[in-house]
């Protein structure tokens, strides 16, 4: 899921969808996509947003559902019976033979599209049987809650569009969520009973169940309650061996060692040693020597003092450094003591010594498919959100397909990538285009065709009225990107004048050969 976000215009949404919209189980904006079939060697969907690496299974949070891989990705389990397949899948999280996924689905209203939470699926047997639960919503009485010996105002979240779980994490018999407008929330049973879970405020740095308070849990302000904290949006988890409880929000992040006793807050703000920015999208941790750090992908939310970097700490957040700054990341991994990945919307990054030195990847290959990630006429060029590691082994998901790398301590082997992306096959004289509708700012369009065992191909688009409006190929020679003569070629939905076409139905046209031409249509949203 792409992470950029208009902050100021999302707070305004929820202000509207908290207080007006009920929960929303309809008018979902539906988009066609060319998958692979379930039983093949390829993911579901080219869209990843989390990657989790388990006891030598690697399973991955698509649009299209959880996919569940072997840590080479040779092979992919994409339908799980009654599980989390065929629906959006946002976070993953793991505790022995305990999955937990959390899904959501897309809502059209007034042509502005929203995000829907649709609840949580788990399974206790490993993922061979699953149960579902709705996403947690309160009622309209649930204008209070308990901290200590306080009895709080708060703001009942009674709809579930906005409300969406960006994170799972399980933490000392919890399962806790990290939730936009919902907040954080924790369950000791998978989800059939939730708890509000309250954190610190914006005007507070500590609190704890000992003191006297008269703030609000409420992320905006209202009718019901009259402080708007961006503190209590959640956002990312990570729980350090359950001893220790850390949680991103969009006021920055915050740190519990006895399961919400207590709470300390560490924003860009109110600290003398400060995190880059208070918009925390991810958070991860590191053994690096004698030594626990914690990383948080800290972006830029309100101030404007802040920038977009890595923040680590290595004294449980009594320091804050960063590195890599200027630059939006989505989540990071390490891969022993001294290496760290981060993903962001300007490649790969990875570096050995705290960013002193990095290698930036912007363009993956894949040798033996002709596959790659990397497309500079794009929004999507090189941008990369998620990043999990298993010894050596690096796997990397984007919005246009995800890739297994090899780093042997001394940095990527381009020669060694290996691309996967989901497309169905065609045989001779046959063609599609995806994703369907097509929308050029968030999308890469494929063109994907037969061409045998290769030769000279020419493709264009034509409009409705069958003017030609890009010649995309003109008699170039080009080769199959699998044993079965397939191929794709990308198109931007830029035309030949330069800038994109209008909104609209386009065909195009693809002829291998100086044979018959196979005719594919697209639909063009932007």
């Amino acid at each position: 899921m792409k992470l950029k976000m208009n902050f100021l215009f999302i707070v305004c949404a929820i202000m509207y969808l908290c207080l007006y919209v009920p929960n929303a189980n309809a008018q979902f904006l539906k988009r066609t996509y060319k998958l692979a079939d379930t039983t093949s060697t390829q993911p579901s969907s080219n869209t990843v947003s989390q990657i989790l690496i388990s006891n030598g299974r690697v399973f991955l949070a698509t649009n299209k559902g959880l996919n569940v891989a072997t840590t080479g990705g040779m092979s992919f389990q994409t339908n799980l019976e009654n599980g989390p397949t065929g629906i959006s899948a946002d976070a993953v999280a793991i505790q022995g033979d305990t999955i937990a996924v959390a899904v959501s689905t897309t809502m059209d209203q007034g042509g502005t599209t929203y995000l829907v939470g649709q609840g949580l699926f788990a399974s206790t047997d490993n993922g061979t049987t699953w149960t579902k639960e709705p996403q947690s919503v309160d009622s309209q009485a649930d204008t209070t809650v308990v901290f200590g010996n306080d009895t709080l105002r708060a703001l009942p979240v009674t709809t579930n569009v906005q409300n969406i779980t960006f994170s799972l994490v399980f933490h000392k018999g919890y399962l806790y969520t990290a939730n936009w407008a919902g907040g954080l929330r924790r369950s000791n049973d998978l989800g059939k009973t939730w708890q509000r879970v309250v954190l610190p405020p914006d005007n507070l740095s500590y609190i704890n169940q000992d003191s006297t308070y008269n703030f609000q849990l409420s992320v905006l302000a209202g009718k019901i309650t009259d402080e708007t904290n961006y503190n209590q949006y959640g956002f990312s988890l990570y729980s350090d061996g359950d001893s220790v409880l850390y949680v991103g929000t969009a006021g920055g992040i915050d740190k519990t060692a006895d399961n919400g006793y207590s709470w300390q807050k560490f924003s860009h703000q109110n600290e003398s040693s400060s995190i880059s920015g208070d918009f925390v999208v991810s958070l991860a941790g590191q053994n690096s020597r004698s030594i626990h750090r914690i990383w948080g992908a800290t972006v830029v939310a309100n101030d404007p003092t802040e920038t977009s970097a890595l923040s680590y700490t290595d004294d449980g957040g009594a320091t804050w450094h960063s590195i890599w700054n200027g630059h939006f990341f989505h989540g990071m991994a390490s891969k022993d003591s001294t290496v760290v990945y981060g993903v962001s919307d300007d490649g790969l990054f990875r570096t050995s010594d705290l960013g002193s030195s990095s290698q930036v990847i912007t363009n993956i290959y894949d040798q033996t498919t002709k596959q790659s990630i990397s497309h500079p006429s794009s929004d999507l060029s090189q941008a990369f959100y998620a990043v999990a590691t298993s010894g050596d082994t690096v796997w990397v998901g984007s919005g246009d397909g995800s890739a297994v790398g090899i780093d042997n301590g001394a940095g990527f082997d381009a020669s060694e990538w290996h691309v996967l992306r989901a497309y169905a096959t065609v045989a001779a004289n046959s063609t599609y285009f995806y994703p369907n509708p097509f929308s050029p700012h968030l999308d890469v369009g494929r063109i994907h065709y037969y061409i045998g065992n290769g030769g000279r191909v020419t493709i264009r688009i034509l409009d409705f009225s069958m003017h030609i409006v890009r010649t995309l190929l003109q008699n170039a020679t080009r080769t199959p990107i699998d044993s079965k003569g397939n191929a794709d070629e990308l198109w931007n939905g830029a035309s030949d004048r330069g800038g994109f076409v209008d909104n609209g139905v386009y065909f195009y046209s693809v002829v291998v050969n100086g044979g018959t031409p196979s005719w594919g249509k697209i639909l063009v949203l932007r």
